[in-house]
């Protein structure tokens, strides 16, 4: 895997994640949905029940000396009904028969005497269907039935097919039955101990969750978007931090020579080298590292594997450049090993044109870096942040002439030429070194040495290479 990979592996790992976590948070939610609905429903369904049986001590206090209902006890009795939607009758019980109904009157002997209560009776004799009423006694002699409507379980059948389960005996709306243990022609039970199951509909409680629950799903989706964007970026800045660490991206060496050939120094230049050999081109991985402001890391990176590498033997008049930016300079990893590093070679820490300087206090720790011999250039001079005023502001030892001025000199173009002998006066003037950058033809070497340039670097002379090529090309050049 390398950073060609990185960004669709990273992006798709973070994608998993997130459709996994928003399969746990849509199943939590929709699982509480439905039982959400089944206590809305259960509540609405023994509201009823709940109201007549709170209300018993009123309709003893109302109706305590009745016996057989007259005009007024009857029409007392009609608007108890009207008021409460889910009775649909109420009949009285005196001395062993029933004497009244609002639903007709029924003179017919009672069953057999029943304990005050709730019951649910598996068959009237009326409907021939399940029915649900409460006794009330409400003198020794007299007892009040009141009989309710067949269920609704409106909300519960939008998302399956729902019903109370009473225990021995299981209704379904309008009290069709699903199940009856009964043997007795009633059964008597406590509203609190009924259950409320219902057959879920997926597909169909799945419609009606995402319309209830549609604004919390488009924010939880987005919220998770945003998340998985932030964990690829995360995981991608963890993948480059560990090729780091593990120096998988290492330093690659372009000699510097003077105007006789002879090689006095190096830039230590980032490749990054994948598991299978292939070079990774610098474009695709550099920017990105500035950008997340890792190339202090990638700094300390190069310069431990420079100074444990055998490059160092001999070469304590070495020019030895190490890119970085101005945050890698108030890094104490840098700094300790550039001052082990400086004890070795001539190092000169390059400050790349991709970043401004932005602290105050830089110029004080160049000083510091100073005292252990380090020196400091200006790279790609003239181009990005690297302005002429920094020359004003910051002391430094080297300017580095950008390769885009010098590649206008194969052209004849004397504007090319006037601007590299300003630089030239420029830095005669404020005692700087000039090396020149990418250069790649005998015509550019020659110009740019008649116009004063002592040091080059660029293709013409040697192309980047890794510690092995370059000890060995060292070691060629050191002997007579």
């Amino acid at each position: 895997m390398n950073i060609k990979s990185i960004k669709p592996i990273s992006i798709t790992l973070s994608s998993l994640i997130g459709f996994g976590v928003l399969g746990v948070i849509f199943t939590f939610m929709y699982y509480n949905f439905i039982n959400t609905f089944l206590i809305e429903e259960r509540q609405i369904s023994l509201e009823e029940l709940r109201v007549i049986e709170e209300k018993e001590i009123a309709f003893k206090k109302q109706f305590s000396t009745l016996a057989i209902p007259n005009k007024s006890q009857q029409t007392a009795l009609t608007k108890v009904v009207a008021k409460h939607k889910s009775i649909s009758s109420i009949a009285v019980i005196h001395d062993g028969y029933f004497v009244y109904s609002t639903y007709g009157i029924r003179d017919r002997k009672v069953e057999k005497a029943l304990e005050p209560g709730f019951y649910v009776k598996p068959k009237s004799a009326l409907t021939k269907k399940p029915i649900i009423y409460y006794q009330l006694q409400l003198n020794d002699k007299t007892y009040i039935r009141i009989y309710f409507k067949p269920l609704t379980l409106d909300v519960i059948d939008r998302i399956g097919d729902g019903y109370i389960d009473f225990g021995s005996i299981i209704l379904a709306t309008d009290n069709k039955v699903i199940k009856n243990n009964i043997r007795s022609i009633n059964n008597q039970f406590n509203p609190e101990t009924i259950t409320l199951n219902i057959d879920v509909n997926h597909l169909a409680a799945i419609k009606v969750f995402m319309i209830y629950k549609l604004g919390y799903i488009i924010a939880i989706v987005i919220i998770l978007l945003i998340s998985c964007y932030l964990l690829s970026k995360k995981i991608k800045q963890e993948f480059i931090k560990y090729q780091i660490r593990h120096h998988r991206i290492k330093p690659y060496l372009q000699p510097i020579v003077d105007r006789d050939g002879h090689i006095i120094g190096a830039e230590i230049l980032a490749r990054w080298i994948t598991n299978k050999g292939e070079l990774v081109a610098p474009y695709l991985f550099i920017p990105y590292i500035e950008q997340e402001k890792l190339t202090p890391l990638l700094t300390c990176s190069l310069l431990a594997q420079i100074h444990n590498s055998n490059v160092l033997n001999n070469t304590k008049e070495f020019k030895l450049s190490f890119n970085l930016t101005e945050l890698c300079l108030f890094e104490p990893k840098v700094y300790a090993l550039s001052k082990r590093l400086a004890q070795h070679c001539r190092l000169v820490l390059e400050f790349t044109e991709s970043t401004p300087f932005i602290r105050k206090d830089t110029p004080e720790k160049m000083l510091v870096y100073r005292q252990h011999g380090v020196e400091f250039a200006i790279d790609d001079y003239g181009t990005g942040f690297s302005a002429p005023h920094y020359l004003t502001e910051y002391k430094f030892d080297y300017l580095k002439i950008d390769k885009c001025f010098i590649d206008n000199l194969d052209d004849s173009k004397e504007k090319s030429t006037h601007l590299i002998e300003s630089i030239v006066f420029l830095a005669k003037k404020l005692n700087l070194e000039l090396v020149a950058e990418g250069v790649e033809t005998d015509i550019q070497k020659n110009i740019l040495k008649i116009l004063g340039i002592r040091y080059f670097q660029g293709f013409l002379f040697y192309k980047p290479m890794d510690l092995k090529a370059f000890s060995q090309l060292i070691a060629k050049s050191d002997k007579p």
